[in-house]
């Protein structure tokens, strides 16, 4: 397929390298005639070949194009064929006008100026890029001022260039035709360097451009070579245009057919900028203004054609000059409101907000409100929908807020908003109030309704307390947050003092993980009625050095919160699986199997399922002696955290839903999660013997696991009233104090000895 888009641009280059063929035979015939006697035509025919192989070119490239390219090339190609028959004309004319310094009847003229317009009507026709009105109006400007520039040189250039016929009907349709050529190369420039190309590629207009040079060369060369009867001015710039506009179909024939093999279209070069047109206008002034400098000091005055053409190019530059002053005035505003606002809410954002805050002066409240849940929920309906309701939510909020005061989007899903110390809302509590009472309502997203809704935090600052009220907020937000959504909680000092202690447990908890100061310790699941263990849990325990030991309750959190929990969590699962091995060893069959809590952080790390694939290779473990206990709260949002629990289970490894009751909605997520293991929550099992309703709930649990074919666990066991009336309701499974308290490896190793080989649940 590959080979047959190609082909076009491989006949492509040979019609460039038959032109150039033509253009050396031309000037190898040039420089033999100087030596020896040709005829007067010798060097027709490779002109009229040149030409006529540029027409191919042309041909092949409208051939591979579409739309408006491929009608430019259409009309190049009928220029340049228009041109061909003007030289074969010409040709015939010197053969008949010996001796004339230049041979040309009004047939050849005619033929020359038709094919210079219909290039400059295909240069002219092509459409650029679409512009608003100001750029257009720019736009017109630079052309006018690169337009009466090139005027300018051009009339100078005539006025002391020698024609050879020098007065009469030849004199002036030279004079045309090289005026004619002139502006058709300006014409090229302009729009490839300015307006744009579109379909046509912006580098093959770019080698037409020294076109332009060619007939003011061949009036400079007419007299050079008057000794030569084979030789004169058109016969010498004929092959360099042929050769040139070959090779510029050639490029756009390759543009158009190489890029297609790979299923795309070309960047054109030739889409034209506003910086790219300006540049060409101050150019063509440079050049102007050097040429009217060069003839003020040769004759001591500048000519009244000049100083109009240059007043009028000062004009046009000012002009411009005021058009570019108020464009850049304009940018500047655009760029300043870009960095003041939200581009997808409109609304004002943090810095816009913090620099308001810095001025707000005593009294003012300061609220933050986030979105509870918006991340499953934009992960459920799409980037699209998560959009229209942050955009739907910040309205809500800006008109809950009222007028008079500032509402901003901070981040995602974040909001601020300020109050002045005199607004109705301002306060502790009013205003968190109304928000909550704002968001009961359903927020319209794409013809349905989706319930969304809030959680707040909310600071009130005094006399300097502006510049730290967002901080406070914030804090009092991430309070809220820790306890549940849809609710608020005002800032205290309290809050200040937890985010230090929150800091610094961060960095202990760093340090302690790098300086090995953690160690596990396993509680032991075992089988009912007899309590043999068959599996044990694996707890993490701190004891930083010379200190208390701290909680997990404590400084699990911290580790969620600061990303340190991917890595404390590796350590664990690895330094498990090392205990696991172990057993395995010495004890066989009787070995345990290992459970490790997941946390919801780790269940959003996609490397998860193959650090656990590498831990246990790594230590000689099958997946099935490992247990992954994860919570309802982790997986019920679903997305990336359920994905991941599927591969972790298409890995070969247990799941348990820990404190299986308490979540969100159990039983919806028995049909989606892929359990194997139900951890009945502690509160079940405390309330047994206490009634015949807290019985009927253990046991409908226990039977739901037994129809879906899971095991149950029951937690939290600390009597043995409580593990014979749980072996009696159908478990098979407990974990407690009754039955052992957390330890460490070795007094596992103590409690399987001599115990009976039996298969691991």
């Amino acid at each position: 397929m590959t080979g047959l888009l190609s082909r076009p641009a491989r006949t492509a280059g040979v019609l460039v390298a038959v032109a150039g063929g033509w253009a050396l035979a031309a000037v190898l015939i040039g420089v033999l005639g100087l030596v020896v006697a040709v005829p007067a035509w010798a060097l027709w025919p490779a002109a009229v070949g040149t030409v006529a192989t540029s027409v191919a070119g042309c041909a092949l490239a409208a051939a591979t194009g579409v739309g408006a390219g491929r009608l430019f090339w259409v009309r190049l190609g009928g220029a340049a064929a228009l041109l061909a028959a003007g030289t074969a004309s010409q040709a015939v004319d010197t053969v008949h006008g010996a001796g004339q310094l230049v041979a040309m009847s009004p047939l050849t003229g005619l033929l020359y100026l038709a094919a210079v317009g219909l290039a400059v009507v295909a240069l002219l026709r092509l459409p650029g890029r679409q512009r608003s009105w100001r750029a257009t109006v720019a736009l017109w400007l630079d052309v006018a001022i690169v337009g009466v520039a090139a005027a300018l040189v051009m009339v100078q250039v005539l006025s002391v260039m020698p024609v050879p016929v020098s007065e009469g009907a030849l004199a002036a349709a030279l004079r045309v035709i090289v005026l004619a050529t002139a502006c058709a190369a300006v014409v090229a420039v302009v729009k490839v360097g300015m307006s744009g190309t579109g379909q046509v590629y912006g580098r093959a207009l770019w080698m037409l451009s020294p076109v332009g040079l060619l007939g003011p060369a061949s009036l400079l060369l007419a007299p050079a070579v008057q000794p030569w009867p084979h030789l004169n001015g058109t016969v010498l710039v004929l092959p360099p245009f042929g050769l040139l506009l070959a090779l510029a179909a050639h490029v756009q024939t390759r543009a158009n057919v190489l890029p297609a093999a790979a299923g795309t279209r070309p960047e054109h070069p030739g889409a034209a900028s506003a910086s790219g047109g300006s540049r060409i206008s101050y150019v063509a002034v440079g050049v102007t203004a050097t040429m009217l400098l060069s003839v003020t000091m040769g004759t001591g005055y500048l000519p009244a054609r000049l100083a109009a053409g240059a007043v009028v190019l000062i004009l046009l530059v000012v002009v411009r000059q005021h058009a570019a002053l108020s464009d850049n005035a304009m940018l500047m505003e655009r760029l300043a409101d870009q960095a003041r606002y939200d581009d997808l809410t409109r609304l004002p954002n943090r810095r816009y907000f913090t620099g308001a805050l810095q001025q707000g002066g005593t009294g003012v409240t300061v609220a933050v409100c986030d979105l509870d849940d918006f991340a499953a929920l934009n992960d459920r309906l799409g980037d699209e929908a998560g959009d229209a309701v942050l955009r739907a939510a910040a309205d809500r909020i800006a008109h809950t807020a009222g007028g008079t005061a500032l509402v901003a989007r901070l981040t995602g899903d974040e909001f601020g908003i300020l109050l002045p110390g005199d607004h109705p809302l301002a306060g502790d509590a009013r205003l968190a109030e109304a928000l909550l009472r704002a968001f009961q309502a359903p927020l319209s997203i794409n013809d349905r309704d989706l319930l969304v809704t809030v959680t707040v935090g909310i600071a009130v600052g005094g006399d300097d307390t502006a510049a730290d009220l967002l901080r406070r907020a914030e804090l009092a937000l991430q309070a809220a947050q820790r306890i549940g959504a849809n609710r608020y909680l005002p800032h205290t000092p309290a809050l200040d003092a937890s985010a230090q202690h929150h800091a610094d447990l961060a960095a202990a908890l760093r340090s302690g993980l790098d300086n090995g100061e953690f160690h596990l310790v396993y509680q032991p699941i075992v089988e009912l009625p007899h309590g043999a263990i068959r599996a044990v849990e694996a707890l993490v325990r701190w004891h930083p050095a010379g200190r208390a030991p701290v909680s997990p309750a404590e400084f699990i959190p911290v580790a969620e919160q600061t990303g340190l929990i991917l890595d404390l969590g590796a350590w664990i699962l690895d330094t498990a699986c090392a205990d696991a091995a172990g057993w395995q060893r010495r004890h066989g069959s009787a070995a345990p199997r290992v459970s490790i809590n997941v946390s919801a952080r780790q269940l959003l790390d996609p490397e998860l399922p193959g650090l656990v694939a590498a831990t246990l290779h790594r230590h000689g473990l099958t997946p099935r002696q490992l247990t992954l206990e994860i919570t309802e709260t982790a997986v019920f949002g679903g997305g990336p955290a359920l994905a991941t629990v599927h591969a972790l289970r298409e890995l070969g490894a247990g799941i348990a839903l820990d404190d299986f009751g308490t979540g969100h909605s159990s039983l919806t997520l028995l049909r989606t999660c892929p359990v194997t293991t139900l951890k009945v929550d502690k509160s079940f099992i405390d309330e047994l013997n206490g009634g015949p309703q807290q019985e009927a709930i253990a046991a409908s649990l226990s039977g739901i696991a037994d129809t879906l074919g899971l095991s149950a666990v029951a937690e939290g066991v600390e009597t043995q009233d409580q593990a014979d009336r749980l072996h009696v309701l159908g478990y098979r499974y407990a974990q407690g104090f009754h039955f052992a308290r957390p330890a460490p490896a070795d007094h596992i190793d103590a409690s399987l000895i001599g115990a009976s080989a039996v298969p691991v649940p």
